[in-house]
């Protein structure tokens, strides 16, 4: 008993000693950088579930919540049964749980409740991005610089106007698709072409517009597994077959995740009793289908997207209107979606320095400020890109364009959200007698303006990006190459 009191004795001894002779003080050396990380996602959380409790708002969320209730009358085949249901089928299993918590009255009688049930989801993925874009500084050189950007970078996130407005404030699933395309390139950038295809596979499952990366995606895996694809150094036969195999396990990751995601609900749409009148084929496409019908569903040159197309003045105004002779604004949106893949592919066998951040940030802005068919929220992916590229080229002039880019994707949510919520009249709970809101007879001045601001940044934004690919000496401004060259010209003259 005296040895075993005298074990624990010495042991609680040494332990004090340890704890004592413990430095908590913070030096370059020992700084919580992960902690940190880890603290700004954790209170990035806690504000955006205290804004998402505190703005009320039913445009959108409470479509979503009738989905969720829905699902509960049938889960694999909620494409029969469902409501205007146009998602692909991933984000069905935390709608179903919304529609069960819904289904409690304590939760869905209570509006704050209500508006935490279907925003939490949202809210948390976006928090979970500040980890992401951390560990995207830091994937290969473990150093203080990298470190340093990485919780900058997760810092910025976590106070981001345009992304905090979309989850808590909106509820949208954006920053769901954000988060899972953060993971990707994530993925991409170690080289791991599997983990990149279950998450390709899962994000195109999750959101439409998860398919637009597509181009991106390819074309950084083929290099991955293939080397350079510049014409001077791919060759067909010098391929070799583990290279081969590599980029197979990536398809083969990809249509599995996509199989095992959509088979049971296009089994239970197939399988089910609703509308006896299609046939079992009909019915067992329907989830595919939804691609299709939700591209379909808005045929306008913009819908509130403040584009080159807002400029024109055709917002509403159906894609087939004739923006020159001959050209429709549809003809004109797919001759530039066109050329922005061209640039993609240009940029991956042509270019000098490689960054698929940037690429997908390119090929995103593109999509969003030249093609119809755009939403108010559709350029937010472009965030997420640009924050990366940052993390990953350390480069003022990114950061420059992300802030602005913020600001101009948050007003035009912001325009639109607050518009919708005018109309609904949320200011009856006060009691305001002067029920005008004079700015709102001004939302189209403002979305042309914005839409202007907009089209200077994308200007902006692609002479960086194509500099950063294209020119040797991107790093320097174009400003003093300018003055450069006309003192040289001086000179010369001279």
């Amino acid at each position: 008993m005296i040895s075993d009191n005298s074990f624990v004795s010495d042991l609680l001894s040494e332990c004090s000693e340890r704890c004592r002779r413990r430095d908590f003080r913070i030096s370059r050396n020992n700084f919580p950088y992960t902690r940190a990380t880890v603290y700004v996602a954790f209170f990035a959380f806690i504000l955006r579930l205290i804004i998402a409790s505190s703005y009320l708002n039913t445009y959108d969320t409470e479509w979503n919540i009738m989905w969720g209730v829905q699902l509960g009358d049938g889960f694999f085949s909620a494409h029969s049964h469902v409501d205007a249901l146009d998602y692909p089928p991933l984000y069905f299993y935390p709608l179903w749980l919304v529609g069960r918590l819904i289904s409690v009255q304590s939760i869905g009688g209570y509006p704050p409740f209500r508006m935490l049930a279907i925003k939490f989801v949202p809210c948390l993925t976006d928090s979970l991005t500040c980890v992401v874009l951390y560990k995207a500084a830091s994937i290969r050189l473990n150093t203080y610089h990298n470190k340093t950007l990485g919780l900058l970078a997760a810092s910025l996130w976590a106070v981001n106007p345009a992304a905090i407005f979309n989850c808590a404030c909106w509820g949208q699933t954006d920053c769901v698709l954000m988060f899972m395309a953060a993971l990707l390139l994530l993925a991409l950038d170690e080289k791991r072409v599997t983990a990149a295809g279950v998450l390709w596979g899962a994000m195109c499952s999750t959101k439409l517009q998860g398919l637009y990366l597509t181009p991106v995606v390819g074309m950084e895996v083929l290099t991955i597994c293939f080397g350079s694809l510049h014409p001077r150094d791919f060759s067909l036969s010098a391929i070799r077959k583990p290279a081969v195999m590599r980029f197979v396990r990536f398809v083969i990751a990809a249509v599995l995740t996509m199989a095992l995601i959509y088979l049971p609900f296009m089994l239970g749409s197939g399988l089910s009793s609703y509308h006896p009148e299609q046939s079992f084929f009909e019915k067992f496409i329907k989830p595919v289908s939804v691609y299709s019908e939700g591209v379909a569903k808005y045929p306008y040159s913009t819908f509130n997207a403040d584009n080159i197309y807002m400029l024109m003045g055709l917002n509403g105004v159906n894609d087939n209107y004739r923006v020159l002779p001959g050209i429709s604004a549809s003809m004109l949106g797919s001759l530039f979606l066109l050329t922005a893949m061209a640039a993609v592919i240009a940029v991956y066998i042509f270019g000098k320095r490689g960054s698929q951040w940037l690429a997908g940030f390119m090929f995103m802005d593109c999509v969003f400020m030249l093609t119809c068919r755009q939403h108010e929220r559709y350029q937010i992916l472009t965030l997420v890109l640009l924050m990366g590229a940052f993390t990953r080229i350390a480069d003022k002039r990114i950061l420059t364009l992300f802030s602005l880019n913020s600001m101009v994707i948050f007003f035009n949510q912001f325009r639109v959200l607050s518009r919708m919520r005018e109309k609904s009249g949320w200011w009856h709970y006060y009691m305001y007698a002067d029920s005008s809101a004079g700015w709102m007879a001004q939302n189209g001045k403002y979305a042309t303006v914005n839409s202007l601001l907009g089209l200077m940044l994308f200007t902006a934004s692609m002479v960086y990006v194509f500099r950063y690919f294209f020119d040797e000496r991107s790093d320097e401004s174009l400003i003093s190459r300018g003055i450069e060259a006309v003192r040289a010209k001086l000179s010369s003259g001279q």
